[in-house]
């Protein structure tokens, strides 16, 4: 499998928190955290970026080229998101959810979790979801086989589906706190602009 057969969806839809404003606009070094994760997907099939709460401040904002979906229901949570982006994924094709709140997140990391995604059939029979781990705390993104698609729309949450079978969870070892850093107020926006800074001068 190659990564332009991965379809990358960007879940922007939640509310701002205690924010002023809505979480994808957030700015990290000149970019605002939608166009970091957009940018991060580079190489994949196009990406769907999913909105909701202050959708006609985001959509703004959102890079060209990206197809943008509007979940009216975003209020039921993450996963009608999930869903409604899920509605333009080729039904065999594996698909990527991406939180737009997790500004620290590397392009590199999403594409070595995807190298290992594509590997899974000839070394990892079985194993329909590739995620990172860190000192033995999962995070973000999460690669999903095409297969899967039935179980999400069955389920309560995405997470059920995710933890149903731990056998079927391809873990990709990573040495970063990005995978689980997101951001929903004032003061973790602020931890996650100074560890952003921190980042990028080191890479």
């Amino acid at each position: 499998m190659t990564r332009t057969r991965i379809f990358p969806i960007i879940l922007a839809a939640g509310p701002s928190g205690s924010l002023k404003f809505p979480k994808a606009v957030a700015k990290f070094g000149g970019k605002s955290a939608v166009e970091i994760a957009v940018g991060n997907c580079e190489g994949f099939a196009p990406p769907i970026v999913v909105l909701g709460s202050e959708a006609g401040k985001v959509r703004r904002a959102v890079p060209r080229g990206v197809r943008v979906v509007v979940n009216r229901g975003w209020r039921k949570g993450q996963l009608s998101s999930l869903l409604a982006g899920l509605r333009y994924v080729p039904r065999r094709a594996a698909f990527m959810i991406y939180p737009v709140d997790q500004p620290l997140i590397t392009r590199r990391l999403v594409r070595r979790l995807a190298a290992v995604f594509a590997t899974r059939g000839a070394r990892a029979a079985g194993k329909k979801i590739a995620m990172p781990r860190y000192r033995g705390k999962v995070g973000h993104p999460i690669l999903c086989a095409g297969a899967l698609r039935r179980e999400f729309k069955g389920a309560r949450s995405a997470r059920e589906v995710v933890y149903r079978d731990p056998q079927r969870i391809l873990f990709l070892p990573v040495r970063t706190e990005a995978i689980w850093m997101d951001f929903d107020s004032v003061e973790t926006y602020r931890k996650c602009r100074k560890l952003f800074e921190r980042q990028r001068k080191t890479r």
